[in-house]
């Protein structure tokens, strides 16, 4: 018999997806009710996309039944990736659009979220025991009003070219970023804790070299081309958990959460390196230059803002095609720090706050 009171529960329970701010939020939700819903041991979630060279996921996070930390802000670096295009076709072939598999008395059950043979997330609870078909169904509809509750979201938010985050939805990022570099302040201090949780902050900003001339040269749709492309190479470079914008025209923004000096630079040159060597269809050769600092949760937005704008110019004045970190500049005395003096960049910076 159906465990009526537990379906109204999480049926009722979608309608406050649409009152989540953030998308990470809303997996937060999504996998936690599903993974209680389902009396799973854990859970699992996955961005889906397709390419030319096949089909991806990128890890998002997991949940462990009965902690009360979740693992979403570091996961990338940690969940298997695989080829889902297997498990995405049997999830299909089920008229609830998941796959229930048993392996040893673990059961898998996988739920392709997304419109038929196009799925967008992969999400995956892992049960001591097979569920009831009821229950399958009741999940499978939650996740299709996630699913549409997403697709809102990405209309409000989402570059409509390149679908990176928009200009709008800065401020409020930039404000989640600064309240998690006080976090990791407030965490380096603890003797214990989550280490990932104590590593800092970061802003990056990015500009493609010579882009006038790309326009100018070969039209605007080749133009589009490349922008779309960057985006791709973007997401591809950076973890699932960091923002990325497009402010318009070339410019775009990084915010990477939690992650060692010794690597960050490492990470922005590593997306600097795939612009540089990816053949971009009809125009070849095509090269950005980046600039970015770390999160002081002290300084204003603009100050910030600010200094990772410095790096990028001192990026582009000295030969393009390069990254360049704000602190080591000034430490190397190539920039001079500007502290106390975030009321001079106001005026410039207060257009990314419009």
């Amino acid at each position: 018999m159906p465990d009526v009171g537990s379906i109204l529960e999480l049926l009722q329970g979608a309608e406050s997806l649409g009152r989540l701010h953030s998308r990470e939020d809303a997996y937060r939700e999504t996998s936690d009710r599903l993974l209680r819903f389902l009396g799973g041991r854990y859970s699992l979630m996955y961005k889906v996309s397709t390419e030319r060279d096949g089909m991806h996921v990128h890890p998002l996070g997991w949940r462990i039944a009965g902690e009360e930390e979740d693992h979403w802000i570091s996961a990338d670096a940690m969940l298997p990736r695989f080829d889902p295009a297997p498990l995405l076709a049997d999830c299909h072939r089920s008229q609830t659009g998941c796959s229930v598999q048993c392996n040893g008395g673990d059961w898998t059950v996988a739920f392709a979220i997304g419109e038929p043979l196009a799925a967008q997330w992969l999400l995956e609870v892992h049960c001591e025991h097979n569920p009831t078909p009821d229950k399958l169904e009741a999940a499978a509809l939650f996740l299709r009003c996630f699913y549409n509750q997403q697709l809102q979201w990405e209309y409000a938010n989402l570059d409509t070219l390149t679908h990176l985050l928009n200009r709008k939805t800065f401020e409020e990022n930039f404000d989640q970023l600064i309240d998690q570099a006080a976090r990791a302040q407030f965490e380096r201090q603890r003797p214990v804790g989550p280490k990932e949780l104590a590593r800092p902050c970061w802003l990056g900003v990015i500009d493609i070299d010579h882009f006038k001339r790309v326009n100018d040269t070969y039209g605007h749709l080749f133009g589009d081309e490349v922008l779309i492309r960057v985006a791709d190479l973007m997401r591809h470079s950076f973890r699932a958990s960091d923002k990325l914008f497009r402010f318009g025209g070339e410019e775009f923004v990084v915010m990477i959460y939690h992650a060692e000096p010794d690597v960050v630079g490492l990470i922005f040159d590593r997306f600097r390196r795939a612009v540089e060597d990816y053949p971009f269809p009809q125009i070849g050769r095509v090269t950005c230059s980046v600039g970015f600092t770390r999160i002081d949760p002290s300084r204003l937005h603009a100050e910030l803002l600010g200094r990772a704008d410095e790096a990028l110019y001192y990026s582009k004045d000295n030969g393009r095609n390069q990254t360049s970190d704000y602190e080591a500049l000034v430490r190397e005395g190539k920039l001079t720090s500007h502290d106390g003096a975030a009321a001079d960049h106001q005026a410039e910076a207060d257009i990314f706050f419009d």
